[in-house]
C-alpha cells in the first residue's frame, strides 16, 4: 500500500507483528521492508519503544516466546529502523485531545495521531477501532493493516 507522502507514523502493534510474527495476522516485516525500499522516513514517538518491549514481554511471559526469542525480538526491533522522536508538550496537548474526540480514557494513542499531524505524515496501524474513529474524526490519512 504506496504512500504519498514521505514520513510514515507506525503504531507499536505493527512493530510488534514484524519482530514477533507468531502474533502477527498480516505480513508486517514484508510493510516494513516496502516501505524502506521507497525511502519513507518511519517515525514513531518516543513511547513507542516501551510499548513494544512491553508487548515483546507479555509474549514472553505469556510462553509465546522464549527468553531468548524476546531478546532476539528487542534486537529485532532495533533493526526496523524506526527513529523515536521525543515528546513535546505540544503533542501531549494534542494527544489529550485526540482521546477525548475519540472516547478513549487513555492517550496512548493519541500520541501517534498528534504526531502524524503534526508531521502532516500518515500513521499506519494494526488497529482498526483506532483507524476507524481516526478517519471519522476527519484524520483520513490514518491506515489501518
Amino acid at each position: 500500500m504506496p504512500s504519498t507522502r514521505s514520513t510514515i507514523v507506525v503504531d507499536a502493534n505493527l512493530a510488534v507483528w514484524a519482530i514477533v510474527p507468531v502474533v502477527a495476522p498480516v505480513d508486517a516485516i514484508g510493510l516494513f521492508a516496502g516501505w524502506h525500499r521507497q525511502g519513507l522516513r518511519l517515525v514513531a514517538p518516543a513511547l513507542w519503544l516501551a510499548e513494544c518491549a512491553s508487548a515483546v514481554r507479555r509474549s514472553v511471559y505469556a510462553g509465546a516466546l522464549s527468553k531468548e526469542e524476546g531478546r532476539t525480538a528487542l534486537e529485532d526491533l532495533f533493526a526496523l529502523e524506526v527513529e523515536t522522536l521525543p515528546l513535546t508538550l505540544q503533542q501531549t496537548r494534542s494527544a489529550f485531545e485526540w482521546a477525548e474526540r475519540l472516547r478513549q480514557a487513555q492517550a496512548y494513542d493519541g500520541f501517534y495521531l498528534a504526531l502524524a499531524q503534526e508531521l502532516g505524515a500518515e500513521l499506519w496501524t494494526g488497529d482498526r477501532r483506532l483507524a476507524h474513529g481516526a478517519q471519522q474524526a476527519g484524520a483520513g490519512w490514518v491506515h489501518a493493516v
